[in-house]
């Protein structure tokens, strides 16, 4: 196994219950492994989904997985590359005047209200990267950004 560090995602189905986060972060800790982000995605009938963004080996990856798998409070793991074709994320951001040039892949929704138009910005994680990268610069704020799991 390679030593090279990877970016990863890691989504986790937890019940939904007292101290199932805490579970998480320590298994991450107690290995020197921090997040890039942590995003709840989905809570309903009793289970959350978690996308737990960090760097590490491929190696340690997996042992990261196998010790999430044993806590009690974990349903399922799914370990993906960051670079992996089917990972999705969805940015939502104000400040765009305009209809944003975006990668062809990226879906743009937007909605104009009296307070300011929020436009949210939908594809593969690295296009929807590179399109807030370049919308930044131009006056752009970035309300909120997550992945997705891969379909």
């Amino acid at each position: 196994m390679s030593t090279i560090t990877q970016r990863w995602f890691a989504f986790i189905e937890v019940e939904d219950r007292s101290g199932a986060s805490a579970a998480l972060t320590g298994v991450f800790s107690e290995r020197g492994v921090s997040f890039g982000s942590v995003s709840t995605l989905d809570v309903h009938d009793g289970r959350g989904t978690m996308s737990v963004e960090f760097a590490a080996s491929e190696r340690l990856a997996q042992v990261l997985v196998r010790t999430l798998e044993r806590l009690a409070v974990v349903v399922s793991v799914a370990l993906v590359r960051a670079d992996d074709a089917g990972v999705r994320a969805v940015a939502v951001l104000t400040g765009i005047p305009s209809e944003p040039e975006v990668p062809a892949e990226v879906s743009v929704h937007r909605h104009d209200d009296a307070a300011g138009g929020i436009t949210m910005l939908v594809g593969p994680l690295p296009s929807v990267s590179a399109a807030v990268a370049e919308l930044r610069p131009r006056g752009a704020t970035v309300q909120a950004l997550t992945v997705l799991p891969p379909r």
